[in-house]
């Protein structure tokens, strides 16, 4: 019994920290037809290397087996089309069942879509959906987005989804470098009510943009856009990223 709530709760950490942004109070979708972010990203001054749609979201309070959400998965399935590149993973205890489903769209944008349902001691359940899809360019991200609203919203409701473009910055990007970076994006992107800090090796900062949907709301306020950048000495580059409304948790 022991060793069951362990794996549970090691695969729940693992779930939440590959599928959760920093925060995931998001109440609608990112505006992304006509693509704000990438004209924000123009004042980065570096090429763009990632892109990363991920979404999630609690579908419910009850608890559901493998079976039930295979029938969510299923139609999702379907309606994106998802061109499966492995065979569902999925694992079904008294308390605790999850579902993983590993394809691509077109072949072209590899897309990763987790539902996952979790019964607690008291009697009270959860149940979550998680997606992530990498576009390979920003030619693909806007059909991206677009196909996976129109395939989820039936099925789940509207997903919450949150954008991150990323890029290296050769050798290590000063606070200084990184502060008139963030400014000129900001700046670009009409942000009001900027926060964030710096310090020798990262920075993160946060603003609210009216030319983008979707926020969050971190204690300091409402938020819909962040720029971060991080020192990586192994590499001896400088990881830079642009997200909206809010990073992932993991960055």
């Amino acid at each position: 019994m022991i060793q069951r709530f362990l794996r549970k709760t090691l695969f729940s950490l693992c779930f939440l920290f590959l599928f959760t942004m920093r925060y995931v109070d998001l109440t609608c979708s990112v505006a992304l037809h006509d693509l704000p972010l990438l004209a924000g990203w123009e004042e980065v001054g570096v090429p763009l290397a990632e892109i990363e749609v991920e979404g999630w979201k609690k579908l419910n309070t009850d608890f559901m087996d493998t079976a039930q959400l295979a029938g969510l998965a299923t139609n999702l399935e379907k309606r994106l089309p998802l061109q499966m590149v492995t065979p569902p993973v999925k694992g079904d205890e008294l308390d605790f069942s999850y579902l993983t489903l590993e394809g691509s769209l077109a072949g072209q944008v590899p897309v990763v879509i987790t539902l996952q349902s979790i019964r607690g001691d008291a009697g009270g359940a959860e149940t979550y959906c998680g997606v992530i899809a990498l576009p390979k360019s920003a030619e693909m991200l806007a059909e991206t987005v677009s196909r996976l609203e129109r395939a989820f919203t039936p099925v789940v409701g509207e997903m919450p989804l949150a954008v991150m473009l990323g890029g290296v910055w050769p050798g290590r990007l000063s606070a200084g470098e990184a502060y008139q970076m963030m400014r000129r994006v900001f700046q670009r992107l009409h942000v009001t009510g900027s926060i964030g800090n710096a310090d020798y090796e990262n920075g993160r900062w946060s603003g609210w943009s009216n030319l983008l949907a979707g926020k969050t709301r971190p204690p300091e306020g409402q938020i819909n856009l962040e720029f971060a950048y991080r020192y990586d000495a192994a590499t001896g580059e400088t990881r830079i990223a642009l997200a909206s409304p809010a990073l992932p948790g993991f960055f």
